[in-house]
């Protein structure tokens, strides 16, 4: 990590030096503009998310400090078009209808970016990278997935992407202070999950001689309430299997089974299907009543959350962080968050190809990269023992903190998101230190090359289904989906209702709401486009250094 900020901050030192030289208290300095000031500007437009949260007395999207200083950097007249984030979409549409809308279309809804070159609306970027680029067209050399997923059917590049580096998503904890009073063992596979679980439910873990903890959860704060079981018993909708790509029906019957074994038996809440944002389940934890807790998202806000107030509430609490247990089916990690992400498309009435490649290779490179995290060094932030220091909080939050849409392109993995929260604790207080520890521990466990990926891929590189295809599928597959629903039933409703029940009334279901053909869909995109599925390899293989 010493070696990446040192790396990075030669690359910004020179162009941040001269620029800082003309930097006022509240408002940042482009210094030189790059360029020859002898030719006239080129004129360009972006498209920018307006979010409602730049300060008044700082500008509006289109006119604030940051977009002057991206001008005079560029030494372009660029015309940012704002556009309601939560009416994007729609934005757009009425901008493509008008003839108005802008050169570079920043977009996240990958489904509409798609529609976009269905309809002819955006250019392929291949010719611009090649004769305009520098910065852009070194990240594609570096990190070629970039290259396969900003690729259509036509083989063609249409996208422009960002890289984002690893960041877990999914994590098991587990109190290793009990396992340590009931002489157990961290689980190592699903028996001994089932085995210490049950341990944990009965055997007074906590000493207070009631009856009143799980052995572990099932519903959680992500979506999906008991995917990380799932991911377990790679019970994830579809497999590849035999050269196919198919629907799979084994794995779903075997963690239905597991999850009915811990409800009957008391191993865990039994409210967990009523828990649908897992706030139960986290109260339980962080009040020392869970002995393995299934849980993800953002490590700053799990640290606020849940594990301050375990520690307050449970001072002698340890957690230790586990591979997900070894089932019938293979030993498995679970996905984490998209280490590359597509996010920018060329309108196909663009006259000034190297005007926008101009801009996108500014709005890619290190320094722009850095600048939207931290502002500029001496006006924004201090180097203190090779880590970026805020000088002034309230003035960050004022100037700075809203610049997350300006790095939707180029190499964010230089300030990845895990590394960045991690760095913001202070590990000169031992609680955080602790945690810090536990969360590295974390992201080596869950981005490793020795187990392989749950899932066929992550959800965001999936194909792309036509929309019949994608109405059957959310139908189908949709976290509330009547199929989930059968399975359920089987887990809570005793003897009255078997996993078998479900797994036949499923199937039947499946076939009715044409899953077969949503199958055929898949497998016939695989057996002529698997070249183009990002595989685990392929996101894994990725070189941060």
């Amino acid at each position: 990590m010493n070696k990446k900020t040192i790396y990075v901050a030669s690359i910004i030192s020179l162009s941040l030096t001269t620029a800082l030289a003309g930097c006022s208290e509240s408002k940042p300095s482009a210094g030189t503009a790059s360029g020859d000031a002898s030719k006239a500007k080129k004129t360009v437009s972006l498209s920018m998310y307006d979010r409602g949260n730049i300060p008044p007395d700082v500008g509006t999207i289109e006119n604030n400090l940051w977009t002057k200083w991206i001008q005079e950097k560029t030494n372009m007249n660029i015309t940012f078009s704002p556009v309601p984030r939560g009416e994007s979409v729609q934005k757009f549409n009425t901008l493509f209808a008008s003839g108005s809308a802008p050169n570079l279309i920043q977009e996240y809804d990958g489904v509409f970016r798609n529609q976009l070159y269905n309809q002819k609306q955006i250019m392929p970027i291949d010719d611009m990278i090649n004769k305009y680029s520098t910065v852009y067209k070194e990240q594609l050399t570096k990190f070629p997935l970039l290259k396969k997923l900003g690729m259509k059917e036509d083989g063609k590049l249409y996208e422009f992407g960002r890289v984002l580096g690893y960041v877990p998503y999914h994590y098991v904890l587990v109190r290793e202070d009990w396992l340590k009073k009931l002489n157990l063992k961290a689980p190592e596979t699903t028996e001994d999950l089932y085995q210490i679980a049950k341990a944990f439910a009965n055997q007074d873990p906590d000493g207070n001689g009631k009856k009143d903890t799980y052995g572990l959860n099932l519903s959680t704060t992500n979506p999906g309430n008991d995917l990380w079981v799932d991911y377990i018993f790679q019970n994830t909708t579809w497999i590849l299997q035999d050269g196919k790509w198919v629907k799979d029906w084994d794995r779903l019957k075997e963690a239905t089974e597991f999850k009915k074994k811990l409800f009957d038996e008391g191993i865990i809440d039994k409210d967990f299907l009523t828990d649908k944002n897992g706030k139960k389940a986290q109260q339980d934890f962080v009040q020392g009543k869970t002995g393995i807790y299934g849980t993800g998202g953002g490590i700053r806000g799990f640290y606020s959350s849940a594990y301050e107030t375990l520690k307050k509430n449970v001072p002698d609490a340890k957690l230790i962080v586990i591979p997900l247990p070894k089932s019938s089916f293979g030993q498995f990690t679970p996905p984490f968050n998209p280490p590359v992400q597509m996010t920018s498309v060329v309108n196909t009435d663009t006259k000034d190809q190297e005007g926008v490649m101009k801009l996108v290779d500014f709005l890619s490179s290190p320094e722009m990269i850095k600048a939207s995290y931290f502002g500029q060094e001496g006006v924004h932030y201090k180097i203190e023992n090779g880590k970026e220091t805020i000088i002034n909080a309230d003035k960050n939050k004022k100037e700075v903190d809203w610049l997350s849409d300006l790095r939707m392109l180029g190499g964010q993995y230089l300030y990845n998101e895990f590394d960045t929260q991690i760095k913001s604790f202070d590990t000169s207080k031992p609680m955080e230190k602790e945690f810090v520890d536990l969360m590295n521990d974390m992201y080596k466990i869950n981005i490793t090359k020795d187990r392989p990926l749950a899932n066929i891929t992550l959800g965001s590189y999936m194909p792309q289904l036509p929309s019949d295809m994608d109405f059957i599928n959310k139908t189908l597959n949709d976290t509330t989906n009547p199929i989930k629903d059968l399975y359920n039933k089987a887990i809570v409703s005793g003897s009255g209702y078997s996993v078998e029940q479900a797994d036949q009334e499923a199937k039947s279901l499946w076939k009715k709401s044409d899953g077969d053909k949503l199958e055929k869909w898949y497998q016939d995109w695989y057996s002529k486009n698997k070249d183009q599925l990002v595989t685990p390899k392929d996101l894994l293989d990725m070189n941060f250094k």
